[in-house]
């Protein structure tokens, strides 16, 4: 097992030693990956009969970090929990299980870099590497502050008023033009949204509501919860650790006269709407950016079934125009009967 020593870790151009957390990332997260994959293959060493395979629950595996290694890598840690549980999810579907990671940091300094485990059934989650607090510098450690530059003349800057930073001698000025503002992503043009007419809803596989969440806007985004704002889905899947933070986005749409959405499959696994399959576009990026995302996407017109993953869990796309409202006594309208008028022209 690697062990990151001031004698092992490499040194950096500038003398001393390489941080522990990029040997980490560098060195141990392969080999981690490695102890995962053999752990997943010893789980199933012994054959399960297929039908009972469906019925086996999600299982967690806890990687134990020695205390400095756990201290490296708290402020990245669900970043790092999500990759490694991408990783034994791919894995796992060879046969045909579901994995997810935890991190947990060990107990005493003298333990291995790191040790790889199954979480045994009933037991609670381990807690979460949390990121120590930064100390508080001492007056003596902090360095004298070096002497502010002085400030050319306004006369002498090109722009009277303006920042000696902001200004390009290269650029071409127009005065009284502001600059312009970088472009923003690319997003599929998308027709007049009908605000409250759409719904997103999650079920068991035989049909059975689990949950109901309103699609407020033309592009609309679909995961499991997260605490990472930048990857955080406008509807956040409970109970759903099979999912991506950001699986899929939904993009209003008409194809052949008719209302529906493209479906984006941003995340790790696949799709399936009737007998199509999309694969997932495995996209991590913070930003949300469907332009090149042609190829992980397919139209769902409202009512089709999305299964995401072998196993769901299983979204609808409904249309919530026809639902019935209970406000009371339902109002019987009579109408009034017309007399027979004797001058009207006769027919047969």
């Amino acid at each position: 097992m690697t062990d990151f020593t001031p004698a092992t870790r490499p040194a950096t151009e500038h003398g001393g030693e390489e941080p522990l957390l990029d040997s980490f990332l560098r060195e141990a997260i392969p080999e981690i990956k490695l102890a995962l994959g053999d752990l997943i293959d010893r789980d199933n060493s012994r054959a399960i009969p297929d039908k009972y395979v469906k019925l086996l629950p999600l299982t967690t595996l806890v990687v134990t970090l020695r205390p400095d290694a756990a201290r490296a890598v708290a402020p990245m840690a669900a970043d790092l929990e999500g990759d490694l549980t991408d990783s034994v999810m791919r894995h796992g579907s060879l046969y045909d299980r579901d994995y997810r990671v935890r991190l947990r940091e060990a107990g005493q300094k003298g333990a291995p870099l790191f040790r790889v485990a199954v979480q045994p059934a009933g037991e609670p989650e381990p807690a979460p590497i949390a990121a120590a607090p930064p100390a508080e510098p001492t007056v003596a450690a902090m360095p004298p502050r070096p002497p502010a530059p002085a400030a050319p003349p306004i006369a002498e800057t090109l722009f009277a008023g303006r920042s000696p930073e902001f200004v390009d001698p290269d650029a071409t000025r127009v005065e009284g033009i502001a600059p312009a503002a970088p472009a923003a992503p690319r997003m599929p043009a998308t027709p007049s949204f009908p605000a409250g007419r759409y719904e997103l809803v999650a079920e068991e596989e035989d049909g059975t509501e689990l949950e109901r969440f309103p699609i407020s806007q033309a592009i609309t985004t679909v995961g499991r919860q997260t605490d990472n704002a930048a990857l955080r889905s406008d509807i956040q899947l409970t109970n759903s650790d099979r999912v991506s933070r950001r699986q899929l986005a939904l993009v209003f749409a008409h194809r052949d006269g008719r209302e529906g959405f493209d479906v984006y499959n941003l995340g790790l696994n696949s799709i399936h709407a009737g007998e199509r399959e999309v694969s997932g576009a495995n996209d991590r990026s913070s930003a949300l950016q469907l332009e090149g995302m042609e190829a992980h996407s397919l139209f769902v017109p409202p009512g089709q079934l999305i299964r995401i993953g072998g196993h769901g869990p299983f979204v609808r796309i409904r249309e919530i125009g026809g639902a019935k409202k209970d406000d009371g006594p339902a109002e019987i309208r009579v109408e009034p009967e017309v007399e027979d008028d004797p001058d009207r022209t006769q027919f047969g």
